[in-house]
């Protein structure tokens, strides 16, 4: 009879530990979900919300950084009501919002980065997370999309052609990319300045692995730009490899987990992740999923 409470006791502590382990790993996601919401765009039905569904479950995430979802309803139809929900008041569909997972101890503030509006272009949403005696700042973003890897410097952007509708709208896009250098550098000039630990997340619009392969400068480069030519010794996973979403069809990655040194010593190696769909690709499908697999990182924190 000793033994089998002694037996129990041991079970129970370890079962608690496990927990506690457990309780330690924080999973961060970001996933541009295209046009989840009320724009004529989404033509969704029921099934295709079923499949978003089950791949938010496969990717069981605690915070995920959301793009091109409108609101908390739209959002609750992917992943229902084991999350908060903080949105952008940007009035356009294409919002910027945070999930982030009910019970499981954060302390959570939010708050609306309107800097990142240079122009008809989304807010951002800039998160405060606190648990165990730990705090790390999450921005979440979605820059102007037209400029993936042209350079950034006012005499090239000012000199692009624009005599037709497709070229002025490439232009008027590294116009406004260009523009937004300034509010996402002195955001993370501001985060530094106070010695906190901070993640930049979501749809950065950009090729960051090409803007390194052209070795621009920090006016030709988004990444170069927010990284003040190494000054600011931010990393990020998805520099160095390639996407595979929708069977490599889009090759590099424009959705980036970006660390400053002080939130990478949170980071759990070798747990940065790519959650691909397993449907052939078609365009249809890329509506109705997405033409964005979720990419995640785990966080000891």
């Amino acid at each position: 009879m000793k033994k089998s409470i002694l037996t129990t006791i041991a079970l129970s502590a370890g079962l608690f530990m496990n927990t506690a382990v457990l309780a330690e790993d924080l999973k961060v996601a970001s996933w541009n979900i295209a046009w989840l919401g009320s724009h004529e765009y989404n033509e969704r039905h029921s099934d295709d919300y079923k499949a978003l569904a089950k791949y938010a479950s496969t990717l069981n995430a605690d915070v995920i950084a959301l793009q091109e979802v409108e609101s908390e309803y739209w959002a609750k139809k992917v992943f229902g009501d084991n999350y908060n929900y903080y949105f952008s008041t940007k009035d356009w569909v294409q919002r910027v919002g945070v999930a982030i997972r009910k019970d499981i101890g954060l302390t959570v503030k939010a708050s609306e980065y309107k800097a990142l509006d240079v122009g008809r272009v989304r807010h951002g949403m800039d998160i405060t997370l606190s648990r165990n005696g730990k705090t790390t700042s999450l921005l979440a973003v979605h820059l102007k999309s037209g400029c993936f890897a042209k350079s950034l410097d006012k005499s090239t952007v000012a000199d692009m052609p624009s005599s037709t509708e497709k070229e002025e709208k490439k232009k008027l896009a590294c116009q406004l990319l260009s523009k937004q250098k300034t509010p996402l550098s002195q955001w993370i000039d501001n985060k530094q300045s106070q010695g906190e630990a901070f993640i930049i997340l979501g749809d950065f619009n950009r090729r960051f692995s090409q803007d390194i392969a052209n070795d621009f400068s920090h006016e030709q480069g988004l990444w170069q730009a927010i990284n003040d030519d190494k000054k600011q010794q931010l990393w990020t996973p998805t520099a160095s490899k390639n996407s595979d979403c929708w069977g490599g069809y889009y090759k590099d990655y424009i959705d980036h987990i970006v660390f400053n040194p002080e939130a990478k010593k949170h980071y759990i190696d070798n747990s940065f992740n790519q959650l691909v769909f397993k449907e052939k690709y078609t365009r249809k499908l890329s509506q109705t999923l997405s033409d964005h697999c979720p990419i995640s990182v785990t966080l000891d924190f």
